[in-house]
């Protein structure tokens, strides 16, 4: 069982968000639709239980913001690869590099909708 079983990533221009999520994560997120709505999702096994999945969404009721807890995002690829694209990608990086020892590398970077995000990789 994990703790968290979905998350949502507020956005406010969502071909912006997955033009940035796309670069910075290696294109390991796709366009896809929830009812009426659009949304981004994670390129990663959550219908089948072996991952927490998430998406990042445009809605009225959700704001981007920097206050409150941090989500770690895989980075997908070493951490100062993911971190090197962020500010061509439209983002900003706010902490470059925390070594968590035998849990890895961390950054924190604000998004290109106005997200404090955590990027989280076994390699630096």
């Amino acid at each position: 069982m994990n703790a968290i079983n979905w998350f949502e990533i507020p956005a406010l221009d969502l071909e912006r968000a997955f033009q940035f999520y796309s670069t910075v994560l290696h294109g390991n997120v796709r366009k896809g639709t929830f009812g009426n709505g659009e949304l981004i999702l994670f390129n990663v096994p959550f219908n089948t239980g072996e991952a927490v999945g998430g998406s990042i969404v445009v809605r009225p009721d959700l704001k981007p913001t920097t206050d409150g807890g941090v989500l770690y995002l895989n980075a997908f690829s070493k951490l100062g690869d993911a971190v090197g694209k962020v500010e061509a990608a439209g983002g900003k990086v706010l902490v470059p590099e925390i070594n968590l020892g035998k849990f890895g590398f961390a950054a924190v970077i604000l998004d290109s909708e106005g997200n404090k995000i955590g990027l989280l990789s076994h390699e630096q």
